[in-house]
């Protein structure tokens, strides 16, 4: 990944209220070294910052570089920012056209709830794996612009 691609995915992550405090603190270090205008040219709106961070980890499950529930996870972490206005009127994902994967993470807490209720290991996740993945290739396919 490139520095500049770096520093979009730490815009994004900032804007959308999902930074740690160590990259808060590296963007903070950003404004006052003297680079306010650049930074704040650079940092995008909500709606933007979504898209870019959908796109980084909806690419690595389809790329194979995240697990699939592992990426989901960071997928549902983006719908859940507290800059990101939810819709009471669309399901969660349908506005940035990841309503199927959002609805496979049910899938995983049926499983996990499963386990919990059964004491047992339930295994269906290598379907839902493969679902995921599917999923993540095909919202790629539709709606990537190359940054993943």
């Amino acid at each position: 990944m490139t520095d500049s691609a770096k520093l979009d995915l730490l815009l994004a992550r900032f804007a959308l209220g999902l930074a740690t405090p160590e990259e808060s603190d590296r963007v903070i270090e950003l404004l006052e070294g003297g680079e306010l205008s650049s930074v704040l040219d650079r940092m995008p709106p909500a709606e933007r910052a979504a898209w870019t961070l959908l796109e980084v980890h909806v690419g690595a499950i389809a790329h194979g570089r995240l697990g699939p529930e592992e990426g989901l996870a960071l997928v549902i972490e983006v719908f859940r920012s507290p800059e990101l206005v939810p819709s009471t009127r669309r399901p969660m994902g349908s506005s940035h056209d990841a309503d199927r994967l959002v609805a496979l993470q049910d899938a995983y807490d049926d499983a996990r709830r499963r386990e919990s209720q059964t004491g047992s290991i339930v295994l269906p996740t290598p379907q839902i794996d493969a679902q995921v993945v599917l999923a993540a290739r095909e919202w790629m396919a539709r709606n990537a612009t190359g940054r993943a």
